[in-house]
């Protein structure tokens, strides 16, 4: 990961902490009674990180909108699952709640094995936040200058390129595996122990294929030391405007496979709950402050009602699943 990439995710993180106050005034108390204290956000992952950071936000205005202070915890490991875990174990009051990235839900179960929690029906699903879509760049070497040329290079010669993840297992490494199956194209996985350990390798050329969020790979593609090939995603990139969707290329399927990050409770937390949080999600949702956040981190608003976010959660938890068992990818 370069300088400037690392500059804007900072940017991006800094933005998100900073300037909320002014977002909200305190408004009555939703579910009589609620909260009766402070609130805990479990998030999965390190501080510093897109999850963290959006966690915050909704934390920071949650706080105001309830009169009551929501406090970000990181309990991390395992993708994300350790602190899933806890979160279905925990007391169904609203007092614990979590804070998730899609990977934690819908694709870690299959790709991690020895899950003690079914993250579908042992979680309340109260609302997405936001969504974002993924850049499929080649290193410039590799003699291609679109996607369908590069399918019809792989085609030709099959395993003799390599593609990388920023980790086994997780959400970027099953998306690869889903374009892999629906081009129908062979190549060898290598997986790093994160994003800035994968970036000097295709850099090199000694990996050819990557799967990033824009704002790790726009600094690379604009200096040209990546050439974009597709969105994996829903809809063009504003600052790639001549690079196809996945639909446009042909690959229809791979029009859902995009991050979006979201807020759930323990199974069982009272629905009067879920409804008032669900509300203060939307609300935060469409401020003005919070959609430029999100749009600096090429990030939309995506707010939804708790059925809208349990409906798009079977049906990625079913799709994931799908790719896991026909990609056999098992991380032991």
């Amino acid at each position: 990961m370069t300088l400037n990439s690392n500059l804007n995710r900072r940017r991006f993180i800094q933005s998100t902490a900073a300037g909320v106050a002014v977002l909200s005034t305190p408004s009555i108390l939703y579910a009589q009674g609620y909260p009766s204290g402070p609130v805990t956000i479990v998030c999965g992952f390190s501080p510093g990180g897109t999850t963290d950071a959006l966690a915050r936000m909704v934390a920071n205005y949650m706080s105001q909108k309830f009169g009551q202070p929501f406090v970000v915890e990181n309990i991390t490991g395992a993708a994300g699952t350790i602190g899933m875990t806890s979160v279905a174990n925990a007391e169904p009051d609203g007092q614990t709640l979590l804070f998730t990235a899609v990977g934690q839900i819908a694709v870690s179960p299959h790709t991690f094995p020895g899950l003690t929690v079914d993250p579908v029906n042992g979680l309340e699903h109260i609302s997405m936040l936001a969504e974002g879509d993924f850049v499929l760049t080649v290193n410039p070497e590799v003699p291609v200058q679109n996607i369908a040329e590069f399918i019809a290079l792989a085609k030709e010669k099959p395993n003799s390129m390599f593609y990388g993840t920023a980790g086994a297992g997780g959400n970027l490494h099953l998306f690869l595996e889903a374009f892999l199956l629906a081009a129908d194209v062979k190549l060898k996985g290598v997986h790093y122990s994160g994003g800035s350990a994968l970036m000097p390798d295709v850099l090199n050329n000694q990996v050819q294929l990557a799967l990033s969020s824009y704002p790790v790979a726009g600094p690379q593609i604009e200096a040209g030391n990546l050439r974009p090939l597709l969105i994996i995603g829903k809809q063009r990139n504003a600052n790639l405007p001549d690079v196809p969707t996945a639909a446009e290329a042909g690959l229809p399927e791979l029009s859902t496979l995009n991050d979006w990050f979201g807020l759930h409770a323990p199974a069982g937390t009272p629905d009067s709950i879920i409804q008032a949080l669900a509300e203060g999600m939307k609300e935060a949702a469409e401020t003005d402050e919070i959609k430029a956040r999100l749009q600096s981190g090429a990030l939309r608003t995506a707010a939804s009602t708790p059925e809208e976010f349990r409906a798009r959660i079977e049906k990625d938890f079913e799709y994931y699943g799908r790719v896991a068992k026909e990609a056999n990818v098992i991380v032991q």
